[in-house]
């Protein structure tokens, strides 16, 4: 006997497939556009800004789009099963980007010096602190979200780059010796600049 499967939310997949076509627009306009910075004014079109401006609301809406899932999922399966699929799930996100990814897809090369860590790093990340995160109580986890929301643009004066500040929200350096640099250029909890 085979179970019935529960239904996909399809507004969660409808707004996941939107941005992703426009996160695939912004990508091909990188390679296939004319060499031109789209947020520069004095020299961007309409249609340039326009499409690399809609898409600074994507990264948000994945990571939204995140916890929009843990929470739906949480609502089917058990805490503790819940959070080993954030972990792993997290874990496989940051092996994709800092191998397949980073030596396939961007740089081309596997000596690891130079290695950016992108939005799959913040988002494995991100998943890896939710799978902590679902142990504390509602309201806990609601204080947690809004304080992080409200306030996270009051941390943008400070100025730091000691590693886990640049990991948390300032983007640089996380590793930087001679033979090795590891820049995170996606901080877990991104500043306003």
């Amino acid at each position: 006997m085979v179970a019935a499967k529960r239904p996909r939310v399809e507004s969660v997949d409808l707004v996941r497939g939107l941005v992703m076509v426009l996160m695939a627009l912004d990508h091909v306009r990188d390679f296939v556009g004319m060499p031109a910075n789209p947020v520069d004014l004095a020299t961007t079109t309409v249609p340039l800004f326009f499409t690399r401006w809609v898409t600074h609301f994507c990264a948000p809406t994945f990571f939204l789009l995140t916890g929009t899932g843990a929470y739906l999922r949480g609502r089917r399966k058990p805490k503790g099963e819940l959070a080993r699929f954030l972990v792993t799930r997290g874990l496989w996100l940051i092996f994709i980007e800092l191998v397949p990814l980073r030596c396939l897809g961007f740089q081309f090369n596997v000596d690891y010096r130079l290695t950016f860590c992108f939005i799959l790093w913040a988002l494995g990340w991100a998943m890896i602190v939710l799978g902590g995160l679902i142990y504390l109580p509602d309201w806990a986890i609601t204080t947690f979200g809004v304080v992080l929301i409200a306030g996270h643009n009051l941390l943008d004066r400070i100025n730091s780059q000691n590693p886990l500040w640049v990991l948390l929200h300032q983007p640089g350096f996380l590793l930087n010796t001679p033979r090795h640099q590891l820049v995170v250029a996606y901080p877990l909890i991104p500043g306003s600049a």
